[in-house]
This record gives structure tokens, sequence and C-alpha cells, in this order.
């Protein structure tokens, strides 16, 4: 399965670590502190402008700073095949409860 993050980036959602919501001023010091340091020493891509960055997507060889904001990202992630696996992983483990 692949997730569009924005622009015309396209990834495969198995190489995909983390979807962090993005707000300049309010995140966590530690997150802002990683993603400073991933920057100056490997591979970030902005595909929004710096004012409409609205959510971070880490991956094993690079960030991405997307337009895309982290629930749509989420929602885009759970479509069509994980939704059915989850349905079926739900019913599977309220059928051992019975």
């Amino acid at each position: 399965m692949y997730i569009h993050i924005g622009g015309d980036v396209i990834l495969p959602a198995i190489e995909i670590i983390a979807i962090l919501p993005y707000a300049e001023g309010e995140l966590a010091k530690d997150t802002a502190v990683f993603l400073h340091e991933w920057d100056t020493k490997h591979d970030c891509k902005k595909i929004a402008s710096e004012d409409s960055v609205k959510s971070v997507i880490v991956t094993d060889t690079c960030i991405y700073f997307s337009p895309v904001s982290s629930q749509t990202l989420k929602r885009r992630s759970m479509s069509d095949g994980l939704e059915l696996l989850n349905d079926e992983l739900g019913e599977a483990l309220l059928s051992d409860s019975e």
C-alpha cells in the first residue's frame, strides 16, 4: 500500500515509521531537537512551504515536511486493505473472547 503525503510524493506505507502533527511553536522540546539534528545530518524534504507544514513523516532514510495533516494521513493509511485487516482482527479478537 502507498500513501500520498502531499505534492508529488507517494511513499510505501511500510517505510513510514511515524507521522507527527506539526505546529512550529507547539513541538515538544525533544521532538524539535530530533528534527533539527536530523536536518543537519540527514535528508529532509520540504513538500510544503514553511508556513503550510502540517505534519512530519519519518522514515529510515528521510524526514518529510508535509502540507497534509497527520489526521488525513492516518485516514489514508487506514483505507481499504488496512481497514479490512483491522476489521478482521477485531472480529477474531471478539470471537476469541466469547
